[in-house]
């Protein structure tokens, strides 16, 4: 009996941790969890894939009802929730204060690199048109907001294409069933001189310089599975997000592109 016992709390817990402050981010230092009943929504597990160039991966899996009942903007938003506006979630993120504050920098810019490795399996439900997560965000708000605001920076799977803020990175028929290589270069500024560079695979995708990179108060970073309701989209009536996955590894930021964890591998 007691060997049984044992072998089924080995299948029971096959993961690392769920906890995930137990990795290193470099400057993104504790980190938030989406609070959901599902446990295994969110996993930190050795590569199942075989081919991660890190070995730790993690694994964002939410089912078709896993939303959040937190309430959106505190008690300034109201009664919204994820659950009550039919959206799943599950995502890490800095607090809404611990990342970049427009004080800071507001005399000197400051450059920034942010980077992760990326895995979208081949079950992904791209042939759904309504998933769109959106899966890493840059978001920036001011102190005194109310109500819902765009991020900054927004990548997004869309009709199985990788996408960030319009500009195609990664294409439908290589995204799937790869480890891909995501890097940001970012010029924090209050004046015309910023910039966001990104990378995929060492190859620059997307440049955009010149111009406010931050002009609100806060910015702070977020990444996992977020699937919204389009509001100019007319979904089927009951629609449900369905289950998918996806898998991150090595996600960090630092002030030298040397220094993200994604390139200290061998």
């Amino acid at each position: 009996i007691v060997f049984f016992l044992k072998i089924n709390f080995a299948l029971a817990k096959n993961h690392i941790s769920i906890d995930p402050n137990y990795l290193n981010r470099g400057l993104i230092k504790k980190v938030h969890k989406t609070k959901l009943k599902n446990k295994e929504a969110y996993q930190i597990k050795k590569d199942p894939t075989g081919i991660s160039p890190i070995e730790l991966v993690e694994i964002f899996s939410p089912e078709e009802e896993d939303c959040s009942t937190d309430k959106h903007w505190g008690n300034k938003g109201g009664g919204i929730t994820d659950c009550n506006s039919g959206r799943q979630r599950i995502e890490i993120s800095q607090g809404s204060k611990e990342g970049i504050k427009k004080s800071i920098i507001k005399n000197k810019p400051i450059e920034y690199w942010y980077g992760y490795f990326l895995f979208v399996p081949e079950n992904f439900p791209s042939d759904d048109k309504y998933v769109q997560p959106r899966i890493n965000q840059f978001f920036s708000f001011n102190k005194n907001t109310v109500g819902g605001h765009s991020p900054f920076i927004s990548g997004t799977i869309v009709n199985g294409k990788f996408m960030i803020n319009g500009s195609l990175i990664i294409d439908k028929d290589k995204l799937k069933g790869n480890w891909h290589k995501i890097e940001y270069h970012i010029k924090y500024s209050v004046k015309e001189d910023g910039f966001v560079k990104i990378y995929h695979n060492d190859v620059l995708k997307s440049e955009t310089v010149n111009y406010v990179t931050l002009n609100k108060d806060y910015l702070f970073v977020k990444y996992g599975i977020y699937n919204n309701r389009d509001n100019f989209t007319q979904y089927p009536e009951n629609y449900k997000f369905p289950k998918q996955t996806i898998y991150f590894s090595g996600f960090s930021a630092s002030k030298k592109k040397e220094d993200l964890i994604i390139n200290q591998t061998k």
